[in-house]
């Protein structure tokens, strides 16, 4: 499958670098504070992997059966603050029915969330949380109507799996929902070369469209609550066990059923993550000038502005030739909008206005 944004570019490898450096020094989500020699780089002994974490355990899939194990003795950290679903560990077993997490190998990437609505009122808003690791391919799930599709929400998703090195996929849920409307946005990440599936859990079709994108991969859903992300997690395995969840008819968003990461294999050498609904997305580590790598639309583009600091923001028209492209039609001006809205997030800028003349 084609990658979205491989970021061959030596500017978006720097940035990149810069990134996990920044992380590796704040110790953000780096374990190996706790214990220096619990993140190895490899092994032979036999290694498990992570299916679901509670407070103080962990599910495992180890040696073909589900086990419940605990992090090794000594080490001062919480386990689902320490591993999560898609983590390959190493188990040692001291007892018949008693595990423990001795190490974990390190991780090829991390996708995180904003843990608590940046727009609440908590000590904790805006904080980081992993939901998932070592990902190949996430499927971001939205549906036509109940609820209805955002393509805001899309672009800060696309963003956030080209930053982490993951491919990315579109699934259109409730496909037999879909109006002209809907059918407009998917062809703006059609044109981007992003791969769009449609589905519809009530009809069945699609499935096999999406099997032939996740087949030999480890992947996960993500997307708001309501989409249909436990009904396609449902209809890969061919059962109806996992709990799915209806859209309220006053709020018209999904309630939240799946509260917590889960790891499911529906094929051989083929496994799915099924994630809550999800809010916010964290895009706090992003900077200004950082936010335009990620939209591949900019790219013949970029460097041909007047200023070499050009944000294609709130500078004239006449300096900016992203601006240009968008009035002309060569840039999509709903992609447009989306960057601005991001950006304005991440300057802090309140009076944003996406319809005043740019």
């Amino acid at each position: 499958m084609p990658h979205y944004g491989r970021y061959d570019s030596t500017q978006t490898k720097k940035s990149k670098e810069k990134k996990e450096r920044a992380k590796t020094k704040s110790g953000k989500g780096n374990i190996e504070q706790t214990d220096n020699q619990f993140i190895i780089k490899r092994t032979n002994e036999a290694t498990g992997t992570i299916v679901e974490t509670k407070y103080n355990e962990a599910t495992i899939l180890y040696k073909g059966k589900l086990i419940t194990a605990h992090l090794k003795k000594g080490l001062n950290a919480v386990c689902n603050q320490t591993v999560f679903p898609g983590d390959i560990v190493v188990i040692k077993q001291e007892q018949p029915d008693e595990y423990y997490i001795n190490n974990l190998i390190k991780r090829k990437n991390v996708l995180a969330r904003t843990k608590i609505d940046s727009t609440r009122k908590s000590p904790n808003a805006g904080t980081s949380r992993n939901i998932a690791t070592n990902i190949d391919v996430a499927v971001i799930v939205v549906s036509a109507k109940t609820p209805p599709l955002h393509p805001k929400f899309i672009d800060r998703y696309l963003m956030l799996l080209q930053y982490n090195n993951i491919d990315c996929a579109i699934c259109l849920n409730k496909a037999d929902l879909k109006t002209e409307e809907d059918e407009k946005v998917l062809d703006i990440y059609r044109k981007i070369k992003i791969p769009v599936v449609e589905t519809s859990t009530i009809n069945s079709t699609g499935i096999e469209n999406l099997k032939d994108i996740l087949r030999g991969k480890q992947a996960i859903f993500v997307g708001h609550s309501g989409v249909g992300k436990s009904s396609l997690t449902n209809a890969l395995m061919e059962t109806d066990e996992i709990k799915t969840s209806h859209v309220s008819e006053k709020s018209g968003k999904g309630r939240h059923t799946t509260t917590t990461s889960k790891y499911y294999i529906w094929d051989e050498n083929s496994s799915i993550i099924d994630t809550p609904g999800i809010r916010s997305l964290d895009i706090s580590d992003f900077k200004p000038n950082e936010i335009k790598e990620y939209f591949p639309e900019f790219e013949d583009w970029e460097g041909r502005c007047k200023y070499s600091n050009c944000l294609h923001y709130r500078e004239p028209m006449e300096s900016c030739i992203i601006k240009q492209a968008v009035k002309s039609g060569i840039i999509t001006k709903e992609r447009y909008d989306s960057y601005i809205r991001i950006l304005s997030d991440v300057i802090n800028d309140v009076n944003i206005d996406i319809n005043e003349e740019r």
